[in-house]
């Protein structure tokens, strides 16, 4: 499995294409500044393997996804 955001610990997922990563908000001096948004694919130094938490955001974008479709059905 490659080193990306979509399975790395830190990595924060907000809609099917982004999300942000958790170790640069938390490094960031200004906490309210807003989040820097990484595509799934992006990689960086501070990856972490997330485990089981992989599979659990696939299925909630697979989830998400399929709402959207059956939103713009109707």
């Amino acid at each position: 499995m490659k080193p990306t955001c979509m399975n790395c610990k830190h990595y924060k997922v907000v809609d099917a294409l982004t999300g942000y990563c958790r170790a640069e908000k938390a490094q960031r001096s200004d906490k309210r500044e807003q989040n820097d948004m990484v595509r799934h694919d992006h990689t960086c130094p501070r990856w972490d393997d997330c485990g089981q938490h992989y599979y659990i955001r696939l299925g909630w974008l697979k989830a998400q996804q399929a709402r959207q479709g059956t939103d713009s059905g109707q």
